[in-house]
């Protein structure tokens, strides 16, 4: 019994990480309340969680607020046009797809293929911003060489992302289910496994350190 209670068992160690993650979510989800602000909470949760992957055990709380202000003009005036343009391409889907003749149906494959990139560039934004001090332009363009170079990481990013909706679109219980998941654990726990990817990622580019990013 005092093995499973020692600061090194590996049940106290996963009782550590589920209750970080639980705090990391609650910080992203907070943060992100006006909506125009997820950009830069997206950054802050990624800062934090690139620090822990390295052992550093940074005060959660502190680290998530300084990361948050560092970075909230440059997430922000990416999000913001990012929010919008998608917003603009599902409406544009959904007219394509439901509310015009058969002859014009065909645009909803360009569109989609459209939206496909934009998220595709997406995936590799908010990961850059929480390690690197590099202007926006250059941001964007190494989003989409990233996207590109990385497509396994690109493509179960997003399919991660669209089996999650699906899921939650199958009936009210399983909306109830899933929502309840990514709000109390689920988002920062899966953008942790997929930190990992990108520190990889980042470390190959920047001279492979280990220790790097």
């Amino acid at each position: 019994m005092n093995r499973f209670f020692s600061q090194d068992s590996i049940a106290m160690r996963f009782l550590t990480f589920l209750c970080d993650m639980m705090y990391i979510n609650f910080l992203f989800f907070v943060f992100s309340i006006p909506i125009f602000t997820m950009g830069a909470s997206l950054s802050a949760m990624y800062s934090v969680l690139f620090k822990r992957i390295r052992d550093e055990d940074p005060p959660i709380m502190k680290s998530f607020t300084k990361a948050f202000k560092e970075n909230f003009k440059q997430a922000t005036l990416i999000w913001i046009p990012f929010l919008l343009i998608i917003c603009f391409l599902f409406a544009s889907l959904y007219v394509a797809h439901n509310l015009i003749g058969e002859t014009y149906s065909v645009l909803q494959y360009p569109i989609a293929i459209f939206i496909f990139l934009i998220l595709a560039v997406f995936v590799f934004v908010f990961p850059q911003i929480a390690v690197f001090q590099t202007p926006t332009k250059q941001i964007l363009k190494n989003a989409c060489l990233l996207s590109l170079a990385n497509l396994p990481t690109t493509l179960s990013f997003l399919i991660v992302h669209v089996l999650l909706l699906l899921l939650a679109g199958l009936s009210p219980t399983m909306t109830y289910v899933v929502g309840s998941v990514i709000l109390f654990l689920g988002y920062a726990t899966i953008s942790y496994f997929f930190s990992h990817l990108f520190r990889k990622i980042f470390n190959k580019i920047i001279g492979g350190e280990e220790d790097a990013v």
